[in-house]
């Protein structure tokens, strides 16, 4: 039996859309271990772990971690949050659920990829990876219930939340050489 797993398994662990690591595979950003004779992708998880935390930056060779920048994001969003009122700021990165951590990578590693990445395409990546997780529309943010306020289209956020998507691209691109 193979030690590698399908493209929906690997998404699945990933916690990201089996469309988006299809995307991350036809831009280059991660390489599958095998194809099969069908020309589908197969995957050695830790393998993809690794290419997914390390995201090569063209510049002078050196690599960038993803997490990295991603903790640097959730920490200007978190303080962002207070600074803004917000009754339930996100919580320390070291506290944070797990979907959090693996949504701040997973936009990190899509706007690495795509330099010319909009606040707006920043938004609507961790709209669809949340939906295709499960996730709705809700009063509240509710990692049980999976629901989050901010499911909604771009242009439908209030200021303050477009705000966060903003800042989100400008830290990955203070932080990219």
């Amino acid at each position: 039996m193979s030690r590698y797993v399908t493209t929906g398994d690997a998404a699945r662990a990933l916690g990201i859309s089996s469309a988006t690591l299809t995307r991350w595979a036809a831009a280059g950003t991660v390489t599958p271990a095998e194809r099969t004779a069908g020309g589908h992708y197969r995957w050695d998880l830790p393998v993809l772990r690794e290419q997914v935390r390390r995201v090569h930056v063209p510049a002078d060779s050196r690599r960038v971690l993803a997490e990295d920048i991603a903790r640097v994001i959730h920490a200007a969003n978190r303080e962002l949050q207070i600074s803004q009122g917000d009754p339930r700021p996100s919580p320390p990165w070291d506290n944070a659920p797990d979907y959090q951590i693996r949504e701040n990578i997973a936009s990190v590693v899509e706007a690495l990829a795509d330099p010319e990445r909009t606040a707006e395409q920043n938004h609507q990546g961790w709209y669809e990876r949340l939906i295709a997780d499960g996730w709705r529309h809700g009063p509240v943010k509710d990692e049980i219930a999976k629901t989050h306020p901010d499911l909604v289209p771009f242009n439908e956020l209030p200021a303050e939340q477009q705000l966060k998507d903003r800042l989100f691209i400008a830290i990955v691109r203070a932080l990219t050489p």
